[in-house]
């Protein structure tokens, strides 16, 4: 599935998880966006997977530096010929500046795409966890949940409810409450509690290519 906009009973369960959501803000679409962002980014990371796949990306990545610092050092040596009267007027200059920067922009989006992923299962769902109960919190929403005394502690709340309505409906599927319990924890031991910066650098370098991003279809977990 890919997650574009809530239905109208998807939005009543959500909205339902608080008596009042505070005016000025469209909560509606602020949520939605979070959703679409985090499947716009999936695509976006399942083309660098395309791109690599069967290829040992480990090596790839330095033979893309290599080929940069390449392009450095003969650019530095045409500008030393070139300044010691060594070169005649009409020597050619190859344009190796495009190519070298387009070798840079490879490399910074390989660290992005891929190196910022090494050791994690899936940073990005987790950062769109983040923004979700940070986006709860900016509404006026706790950041806490109670248990029940008699279901064995299973936890409960508002925001339990808001989280496992929200991720249902942009994932397909929400964690049990016990699981949507972790999330809380989680975020509650974050810093200061801050919205991660995976998912914004990755937007931003989105927005910065400005490609056709949703000719790729998000790939399954």
């Amino acid at each position: 599935m890919t997650f574009t906009a809530f239905t109208e009973a998807q939005w009543e369960a959500i909205r339902s998880t608080r008596e009042n959501w505070p005016e000025g803000v469209d909560w509606r679409r602020e949520i939605e966006r979070i959703g679409q962002e985090y499947w716009e980014i999936r695509a976006s990371r399942k083309m660098w997977v395309n791109k690599l796949r069967g290829k040992q990306s480990v090596k790839q990545r330095e033979k893309i530096r290599k080929a940069s610092m390449l392009m450095r050092q003969s650019q530095k040596v045409l500008a030393e010929l070139a300044d010691n009267g060594l070169l005649d007027d009409d020597f050619p200059h190859p344009d190796l500046k495009s190519p070298e920067q387009r070798l840079e922009a490879w490399l910074s989006d390989y660290d992005l795409w891929v190196g910022l992923f090494a050791g994690q299962s899936n940073p990005i769902q987790a950062d769109m966890e983040s923004m979700l109960m940070h986006l709860w919190r900016r509404s006026g929403g706790k950041l806490s949940y109670s248990r029940k005394k008699d279901d064995p502690g299973t936890p409960y709340g508002p925001l339990v409810d808001f989280l496992t309505h929200t991720l249902n409906a942009i994932l397909g599927k929400a964690p049990k409450p016990s699981g949507v319990a972790k999330l809380i924890d989680r975020y509650r031991g974050q810093k200061n509690a801050h919205v991660p910066s995976l998912m914004f650098a990755m937007r931003t370098r989105i927005e910065t290519a400005a490609m056709p991003w949703d000719q790729y279809e998000p790939w399954d977990q």
